[in-house]
């Protein structure tokens, strides 16, 4: 059987399971196994089982529990709502601060959390009802909110990142660091963007009514103290990949430490938390396993069928060149977002796009930031849109699907724009990574 008519049969099949409802993890285990049975019989399962052992002797994963457990215990510290309201009083006197309040406020909590689904559900408890109560434009606050929350898949300490360094083989913290200036640049355009509209129409956002603006310096100041020893928790894990000090996972651990001593400090720990911050790790993390042991087995399944080999060849087939490969790998992301989460379009395409990467000389660490960016799309597209659900499960009554995905488009073309620049400058990811010390 040619490997043409294999990977047609494997897309059809693994399309059914999921239009049938099974889960991702299982969907793609389950045709792995059924595909390697009939094509080399049961004595190569063998491989599925070695795919996954060897991924799990991988010492960059327990980085994953330790970012996650740290982001738990931040996010209910309550450090989302200090952070929220410290950023308004400052920004509340203009038009559309608060919108750029809840932008910041995501840019920073993302170096926090960065988990996407935590921190848009966060700021929709706490900031959508704000803007509501001073009279913002619905598509204005909504689109902020869900796109300003989806920055954690760019900002460190993503996970994503994570993922990408493991299965391409590059250094998590040079990825981390590579995050940085992108997502500021894309939180920048958000910012601009509510600003320029508040500014053309003050009606859509208007400014804080004086009575709240009556805050004096001091008290500013007092908002930002509880807020100085979670700051001090992002500065040292990133600062300590960045200078070289702590690898990625040594940084989740202090990090980890850091978040509770956080908590302690300010009087917001309890064993209650500690154990519902477990429980979530538990569950997120096993999530992100079981995609990956699925994942793995139908990758090691196709490559040893000749998929890999027979992808690339096609794809270099086109005689496109370097640009137009490039252009092709994220559209297939972009279209593979609209069905999927990040890390089961992680899992599926990297390896297949790994060889095309190195065969027309692209830097991993570049393509990680492309890939990143190009789930800040899949984050609002239709009809999947994970940040979109994400927020409409805390919306008030009367908020539809449609209207927050109609919010995010102003901010979908914000995206394509910071995209089209990191492509043409590729740059502004690598700058920053290259001036760390090695």
């Amino acid at each position: 059987m040619s490997i043409g008519l294999i990977t047609l049969l494997l897309v059809l099949v693994f399309i059914t399971l999921l239009l049938l409802g099974l889960p991702l993890a299982f969907s793609t285990g389950s045709v792995a196994v059924l595909f390697t049975l009939l094509h080399f019989g049961p004595d190569v399962l063998i491989m599925i089982v070695t795919r996954i052992f060897t991924m799990m002797n991988n010492f960059i994963l327990v980085a994953v529990p330790l970012f996650i457990f740290m982001a738990c215990i931040l996010e209910s510290s309550g450090v989302a709502e200090d952070l929220f309201r410290a950023v308004y009083v400052w920004s509340g006197r203009m038009r559309g601060g608060l919108g750029v309040a809840t932008i910041i406020a995501s840019t920073i909590m993302a170096a926090m959390v960065g988990i996407i689904g935590a921190e848009i559900t966060t700021f929709g408890m706490i900031a959508l009802p704000a803007m509501f109560r001073r009279g913002y434009d619905k598509q204005l606050a909504l689109g902020s909110v869900c796109c300003g929350g989806a920055l954690a898949t760019l900002i460190p300490p993503s996970v994503v990142f994570i993922m990408f360094g493991l299965m391409a083989g590059v250094s998590v913290g040079k990825l981390y660091i590579a995050g940085i200036l992108p997502g500021l640049l894309l939180a920048f355009f958000y910012s601009a963007y509510i600003l320029t509209r508040a500014y053309l129409n003050p009606a859509l956002a208007p400014a804080a009514p004086p009575e709240e603006r009556k805050v004096s310096l001091g008290q500013k100041f007092q908002m930002l103290a509880g807020l100085i020893l979670p700051g001090l928790i992002v500065l040292a894990v990133l600062g300590s990949i960045y200078l070289g000090i702590a690898t990625p996972t040594e940084a989740a651990g202090t990090g980890s430490l850091g978040a509770i001593i956080s908590a302690a400090v300010y009087r917001r720990l309890s064993w209650q938390m500690i154990k519902e911050a477990a429980i979530r790790t538990m569950r997120i993390t096993c999530m992100l396993i079981w995609l990956f042991f699925g994942a793995s087995a139908i990758i090691g399944y196709y490559t040893l069928a000749g998929g890999t080999d027979f992808v690339t060849q096609g794809l270099i087939g086109l005689k496109l060149g370097p640009v137009g490969t490039l252009i092709v790998m994220q559209l297939i992301w972009i279209i593979l977002g609209c069905f999927l989460d990040w890390i089961g379009i992680l899992l599926l395409t990297l390896p297949l796009f790994l060889p095309i990467i190195h065969e027309f000389g692209f830097d991993p660490v570049w393509i990680g930031v492309l890939y990143c960016l190009n789930m800040q799309i899949s984050y609002i597209s239709p009809p999947f849109g994970p940040g979109v659900f994400y927020l409409k499960a805390v919306t008030p009554e009367g908020i539809t699907v449609g209207q927050i995905f109609r919010s995010t488009i102003p901010f979908f073309f914000l995206i394509v724009l910071a995209l089209v620049l990191n492509n043409i400058f590729p740059q502004i990811a690598l700058w920053l990574p290259g001036t760390m010390i090695k």
